[in-house]
Formats: structure tokens, sequence, C-alpha cells
């Protein structure tokens, strides 16, 4: 898994950076959903929808989000259901920050990795990751064959943590094959050199991560809403390229634009794709002899 010092190397460098790019609302850094959206605070705002929906929450619920960001899904909720509470986990010191100065009155956030983390009673009805499965292989990992058990692990532990009504819903982005040029492998190079210690996982990965888990209650798979996504980041950096540059220098922002385009690209291709998932509590379906 990705540690505390990969994580921040990323996401720490300001939040003022990241409000520069993101959405104004949400400050969302994960692909939004534009069956309907016409700009990328809508596509946010339609992204945590449909999440929670595949999670199941609903008023009074207690919901975990994994890997929480700036906190976007926990405003969400705040305004779509009634006597909800959100509790976040990241390994970012600077979202940690934001979360705790915005005062939502619905949120509550530590900084911890899942592995870590002891739910008080009574436990959660929901869990919600969007975005973070990315960060709990490493490439190394991935190489040895030992993400599936790392993803096995993960979804026992969302089983230790809920109510045995409760749902999963995950979003994250799925590798679909080997590269097919040389222009993919710089490509998908560019994603893990600014995420370091993060690897993609497969379908299939995901697929022997949850037998005897969790069954796949719903599925979209919407990998070409990154590339709307992307766009808008692209579009307010350049909007903002005068900050950027006098407040972070050049070299960043060509950095980022660089990713940008790279990961658009590979959306583009296919060659990356995007999974949301409801996960539902396995039952038993066999009787066995003694």
């Amino acid at each position: 898994m990705a540690t505390q010092e990969e994580i921040e190397q990323h996401y720490d460098i300001d939040n003022e950076f990241y409000a520069l790019i993101l959405d104004d609302k949400y400050l969302g850094y994960t692909c939004g959903v534009w069956d309907k959206a016409e700009n990328i605070e809508q596509s946010q705002a339609d992204k945590f929808a449909r999440l929670c929906r595949y999670a199941h929450v609903k008023s009074n619920s207690k919901v975990l989000d994994v890997g929480c960001g700036w906190g976007g899904l926990s405003t969400y909720i705040g305004e779509s259901f009634s006597n909800t509470k959100v509790h976040g986990l990241t390994l970012s010191t600077k979202q940690l920050e934001f979360i705790k100065n915005a005062n939502n009155p619905i949120a509550t956030v530590e900084l911890s990795a899942w592995q870590n983390f002891t739910p008080p009673e009574p436990k959660f009805d929901a869990v919600i990751s969007i975005g973070c499965l990315e960060h709990f292989a490493t490439y190394e990992d991935s190489i040895s064959g030992k993400q599936r058990e790392i993803y096995k692990n993960f979804f026992d532990w969302c089983l230790s943590v809920t109510t045995p009504e409760a749902y999963v819903g995950l979003q994250t982005i799925i590798i679909t094959r080997l590269p097919s040029n040389i222009s993919e492998l710089r490509d998908s190079w560019l994603v893990h050199k600014i995420f370091p210690g993060s690897a993609l996982a497969s379908i299939s990965d995901i697929q022997e991560a949850v037998i005897d888990k969790y069954e796949i209650s719903e599925v979209s798979r919407i990998g070409h809403d990154y590339v709307p996504t992307l766009q808008a980041w692209i579009d307010k950096m350049v909007l903002n390229k005068d900050e950027l540059f006098s407040r972070y220098g050049e070299e960043l922002y060509n950095q980022y634009t660089e990713y940008f385009e790279g990961a658009k690209r590979c959306f583009e291709t296919g060659y990356f794709d995007l999974y949301q998932v409801s996960l539902k509590r396995a039952q038993p379906t066999r009787i066995f002899k003694t």
C-alpha cells in the first residue's frame, strides 16, 4: 500500500493548489458522471448520488468514507440526507486539516489507513470508497501477484466494520490490458510517477477478491466519463495559469498538465477504464454434511 509519505507527496502540495484545478464546491479529485451534467460540479454531485444509491445510504445512516479526499462526499450527503453522519479516513495531513476547518456538522475525519482503523460501536451502515483502491497495492505487489490478497483483506475488513445489511459503494480505475504501444506505456509510466506506491487493479482482481464476501449488485462502467473530467481540470488549470505559475512554478504546472493529458489518452483508448460497483454482503448458499 502507498505509505503516508507517498500519499502526502501527491496530495499535500497545498490545498489551494487543488482549489485552482478542481471544482469549487466539492473539490472532487475523481471522475464525475456526465450522463446529464453540463459542468464539472454537477458531474461530481451526480457521481456522489450514484455511489450513495449503490451503498444504500439513507437518512440516519452512519457512513464510512475510505479515502475521503477533501470531504466532497460528506458535503453532498449533508445536503441530501437528514441525520446522517460521515466518518472519513485519509493519509493526507492537508486533507485532514481542510475537513476539520470546514466545520461540516455531519463530518468527522482521522488520519488513518483502513488497516489501522477500528470503528466505534455501532458499526457503519454503509462504506463508500472513491478512487482509493488504486493506492492499496504497490506496483511491486502487482508484479509479485500479492495484490489480490490485499484486496481480499480490504473486503474482509469492510465486513468487519459494517452492519449485516450494509452495502459497499466502490469507484475505482481499472487497467484493462497490457499496453499496445510505446505511447500507452509512457502514459502509464506518467500515472505511476505521479502516484508513487500505487498500482491499478484489473476487473478480475476485484471479482476474485469479493468471492464469498460480497455479491456484485450493480455496476456502471464509465471510463469514458474521465475524458471530460480531466478536460475540465485542464481547462481550469489554463484559466488559472498565471496564479499557478506564480505560486507553484512552471515545472509543477507542466507536470500536472502532462499527467492529465496522458491519463486522458489512457481512457480515450480504453487502456484504462473506471468501474462503479454496488456490493451486497454475500449469504451462505451451500449446505454441507458433517
